[in-house]
């Protein structure tokens, strides 16, 4: 039985298997790259160029479904998401399966652009970042969770079944789709300029947003905290601190599982406490948790249990923060260009993420230090964009 108000499982698995799929197969990489011939560094081009595919596919799915609906795209992702899966499992080669991982990003970023924009077209009020927070949980675990299950996938059935599974995972989710989902997009306008003109005018528009540029701030920052832990992460603590590899997940989950409670704690106070309230709360906490992180490091404890503390404020103030920046941010542009909206939003996160992630791999980890100045700055940037783009009004306001 179709329906216009999706369930939320529905959204979140569409977002889990793209999610799931930047990272299950980082365990096998060392085996990808002893069993194709090739060198370590160019088995990490399929992260990287999943990535780079992933953030400028959502440029085109997005606004295609203002104007197409979203029904249409999301079932057309998740088909080039379901085949892009099996090419990767199928790849005899190297170049092979970089091609393969860039179709499977290209119809993966459907379920993220997507899923976020049927939330705001389906929900209004206090629902919306409540469900916007289930989202954006989804988001944080899936990445952490899937390698733990991958490294276990590796071990009984080898790295090819990494694929597999998300082969299998996307296909299931499409079934649910055909069978559930409903148009939720508005009736699009009748078209008076061409299609690339009319798409031209989406972005603009978007652009044209105040409110949503602050809002996009803050949530770009709040997930580049995380990317900056999570690049500069493996190194200390595997090399500087001596954890075990197989416990690093663990350190991981710190951060996304306080995420989760944090998202809880909001969708809790939704309906008793101005969302955007929760916005600069959640970014100053994440602030702390760098602030936190940089002063074990000065005082000189660098182990692991000093990680901890500070990864558990920034998880909770991820938690208030995202749900609430994306659930305004999509709020504060017109209807029929919530998902020229959401691909930008999630253009410039996936962009982000990818710089980062290059910047400090040429930065020393010898302390938590760079780590914690990394996401004190992002969190200082946040709290900059959402006081002056959203917090104050326009000059020209009466």
């Amino acid at each position: 039985m179709r329906t216009t108000k999706p369930p939320i499982w529905l959204l979140m698995s569409a977002t889990v298997c793209s999610q799931m799929a930047l990272t299950i197969f980082l365990p096998s990489l060392p085996t990808i790259a002893g069993d194709l011939a090739v060198s370590y560094g160019t088995a990490q081009l399929t992260l990287s160029i999943y990535l780079f595919a992933f953030a400028f596919a959502q440029l085109a799915v997005g606004p295609l479904s203002d104007n197409l609906g979203r029904r249409p795209l999301l079932l057309a992702s998740l088909v080039v998401f379901t085949v892009g899966s099996i090419c990767c499992a199928l790849s005899p080669t190297i170049e092979t399966l970089i091609a393969s991982r860039l179709i499977q990003a290209c119809g993966a970023c459907g379920g993220v652009v997507l899923g976020r924009a049927i939330v705001r077209d389906s929900r209004t009020g206090p629902e919306a970042p409540r469900a916007m927070g289930y989202m954006a949980s989804s988001m944080a675990l899936a990445p952490a969770l899937s390698p733990l299950l991958g490294g276990q996938l590796l071990g009984f059935f080898g790295w090819r079944s990494n694929f597999w599974f998300t082969a299998a995972c996307g296909f299931a989710v499409l079934v649910f789709v055909w069978r559930i989902l409903g148009e939720t997009a508005p009736k699009a306008a009748p078209r008076t300029t061409g299609v690339v003109r009319d798409y031209i005018d989406g972005f603009g528009a978007v652009l044209r947003e105040r409110r949503f540029l602050g809002l996009m701030i803050a949530t770009t920052c709040a997930s580049a905290g995380f990317n900056v832990f999570f690049s500069g992460g493996p190194i200390l603590l595997i090399q500087v601190m001596g954890v075990g590899a197989e416990l690093f997940g663990w350190f991981t989950l710190a951060w996304a599982g306080n995420f989760v409670l944090g998202s809880l704690v909001s969708s809790r106070l939704q309906g008793r406490v101005r969302s955007l309230l929760l916005i600069p709360v959640g970014q100053s906490i994440l602030t702390l948790g760098a602030v936190a992180m940089m002063a074990t490091a000065a005082l000189g404890y660098v182990t692991p249990l000093a990680l901890i503390v500070p990864l558990v404020l920034m998880g909770w103030g991820n938690g208030l923060n995202m749900p609430n920046a994306m659930a305004n941010a999509l709020s504060s542009v017109p209807a029929n260009r919530v998902g020229a909206a959401s691909a930008l939003m999630g253009f410039v996160q996936m962009v982000t993420a990818a710089v980062l992630t290059l910047l400090v791999g040429y930065v020393p980890h010898d302390t938590q230090m760079n780590i914690g100045i990394g996401v004190a700055v992002t969190g200082i940037i946040g709290l900059i964009g959402w006081w002056t783009l959203v917090r104050r009004p326009p000059a020209t306001a009466p």
